[in-house]
């Protein structure tokens, strides 16, 4: 019984003398110069749009004894061009890029700050509007105060020509009466007059 510990000694030691290999995971990274693949080239570039147009028998216009025989002729209408549409699904690794961010998957965080911003605006636009309305209603006062002024004006110049013309009465009544009052005393007799008239 005491030798076979004895043999499992070395083994047990050698088990617990091995060194650890560290394992190293690399994870694969785009090369340059790669071909897309095809499913993924319409996010970059759209390709050129050809259309085929059936032709019949015709006569060659420029030589009448040349027919041609029905077939059909291609024409590119629209070329290959850019995507230039942000589009995050598809990445080709050539360097630092900067990436739009699609609004339709922000996070959370920006959409709660958008909306705190549009009921900000949207509070704004109710104070300039009850702020319009108020200088609209102080508006409308003033108009009516300006017209009753001119209304006033209108009965006060109506009273000026009323005063004017009733002055010029009285100096007239005045002046008439002074013309009464001095052929009255004209026509009456002095009292020497009176006293001479007496004695006869």
């Amino acid at each position: 019984m005491k030798v076979a510990p004895l043999i499992f000694l070395p083994l047990i030691l050698t088990s617990c003398a091995t060194k650890h290999v560290p394992l190293v995971r690399t994870t694969p990274h785009a090369v340059p110069g790669t071909t897309l693949p095809s499913e993924g080239i319409e996010s970059v570039r759209y390709a050129e749009n050809v259309k085929a147009y059936p032709l019949a028998r015709y006569v060659e216009p420029s030589n009448s004894r040349i027919m041609h025989e029905a077939h059909p002729v291609y024409r590119v209408e629209t070329t290959a061009k850019w995507n230039l549409h942000p589009n995050p699904r598809l990445s080709v690794s050539s360097g630092p890029s900067a990436r739009v961010p699609d609004s339709a998957t922000a996070a959370a965080p920006l959409r709660d700050e958008l909306m705190a911003e549009l009921n900000r605006q949207k509070e704004a636009t109710r104070t300039v509007i009850q702020g319009g309305e108020a200088i609209s209603q102080k508006l409308g006062e003033l108009a009516n105060t300006v017209q009753q002024t001119k209304q006033i004006a209108e009965q006060n110049s109506q009273l000026q020509e009323e005063v004017n013309t009733t002055k010029q009465r009285l100096q007239t009544l005045e002046e008439e009466l002074r013309k009464k009052q001095r052929t009255e005393r004209t026509s009456q007799p002095t009292e020497e007059q009176k006293d001479n008239q007496s004695d006869w």
